[in-house]
């Protein structure tokens, strides 16, 4: 009996140490690939200064430096900015780098976030990070428009193929009659729009770019000239002067024939200075007597201020379907109007304006008939 219980004792140490001993070849074996994984892990996650392999900035930077991928990308940058768009219309095509055009490409950011991969985290996360990269990663640079550069650039570089519109307009036949010249259509670049088609084109692929355009309208037309010449007369007002003072008279019937024709439009304010432009001999004015510092002295243009005094007597009588907003008298008398009915004129300072407060279009007539200036007003009454 006690053999046999000795036996089993033998027998349950024996199956013990085996147990054990397995425990220990696990535990070792368990130790031993842990430490071959965490050797392996630190071996692969090793910072040598370079960026993941399977890292893509525009152009692969995997085994690159810091420096050595700046370098590249700078170099990649500087030929970008060179690059040019052409831009096409059916008369010419117009080449503007990218540069030119306030295109902006940065790529710090991504750089910097493109570096830290494998780099960021405990041991695990590095090497899980820097895996995954290895399969690609791809990385943005940062690319705007400066939108003031943009649209400076195009409005000036297209700016050729901009036509302004034109009014139609009278001219005056030798017999006093208004013979009409149409309207010219025009037509500009749609600068908003190209703006928009620059934009949507990646700076690397866009090759041409068609160049919209927009037709300009003119405010004034043959057809609404041809009904302005059937409105009922306004007012009209005459007055008289010497033909045998050659260069003032001359000078009237110069200044008085640039206004001829005039065709103001609803709410457009009339300025005397600016339809017949400054009176000097390029113009063609002559020597007269003009008022200066309060005396009556020899001067160009004399005998324009008759021709915008007549003129404010035709526009008075037209009321309220025109407005005078600037008129000034002269600081002598003068014998060619009412004492207070006068509007003196002197480019540029001095002017005389009224404005269209009808809701049609206004036509001036003016003619000179022996000694007599006339002015007529045609148009639709306000009241």
């Amino acid at each position: 009996m006690e053999e046999d219980a000795s036996l089993a004792e033998r027998s349950k140490t024996k199956n013990l140490w085996k147990r054990h001993k397995v425990l220990i070849i696990i535990s070792s074996t368990v130790i031993l690939l842990f430490g071959a994984l965490t050797l392996t892990l630190v071996l692969y996650t090793w910072d040598r200064g370079k960026i993941a392999s399977g890292v893509i900035l525009e152009i692969p930077l995997g085994q690159l430096s810091l420096e050595e991928a700046q370098s590249k990308l700078e170099e990649q940058r500087t030929e970008l900015y060179k690059r040019p768009i052409t831009l096409i219309s059916d008369e010419k095509n117009f080449q503007i780098t990218l540069a030119e055009l306030g295109f902006t490409y940065t790529y710090d950011k991504p750089l910097q976030q493109a570096y830290l991969i494998g780099r960021s985290g405990n041991i695990f996360n590095k090497a899980i990070s820097k895996y995954k990269a290895s399969w690609g990663i791809t990385f943005q640079p940062d690319q705007q428009w400066k939108d003031p550069i943009l649209t400076e650039a195009l409005t000036k570089h297209l700016s050729t193929l901009n036509i302004h519109a034109e009014d139609a307009y009278f001219s005056i036949n030798p017999d006093n009659t208004l013979q009409i010249f149409p309207e010219k259509l025009g037509k500009e670049v749609d600068i908003e729009s190209l703006i928009m088609n620059v934009k949507n084109q990646p700076p690397k692929e866009a090759e041409k770019i068609p160049i919209p355009l927009k037709t300009i309208t003119p405010s004034l037309t043959q057809k609404d000239l041809e009904t302005v010449k059937l409105k009922p007369l306004l007012g009209d007002y005459t007055t008289y002067f010497d033909p045998n003072q050659i260069g003032r008279t001359f000078n009237l019937k110069l200044a008085a024939k640039t206004l001829d024709g005039t065709v103001l439009k609803p709410k457009e304010v009339f300025s005397f200075n600016r339809t017949v432009g400054p009176r000097t001999a390029e113009a063609g004015y002559q020597e007269a007597i003009i008022i200066e510092g309060n005396k009556f002295v020899p001067g160009l243009g004399g005998g324009v201020c008759q021709v915008s005094s007549t003129l404010y007597n035709a526009v008075r009588l037209a009321s309220p379907s025109l407005t005078v907003t600037e008129r000034s008298p002269h600081s002598l008398p003068i014998t060619y109007v009412p004492l207070g009915q006068d509007a003196t004129v002197a480019y540029p300072n001095l002017d005389f304006k009224f404005r269209n407060d009808s809701k049609d279009l206004v036509l001036i007539r003016s003619g000179v008939s022996g000694n007599a200036l006339t002015f007529s007003i045609y148009g639709k009454s306000r009241n």
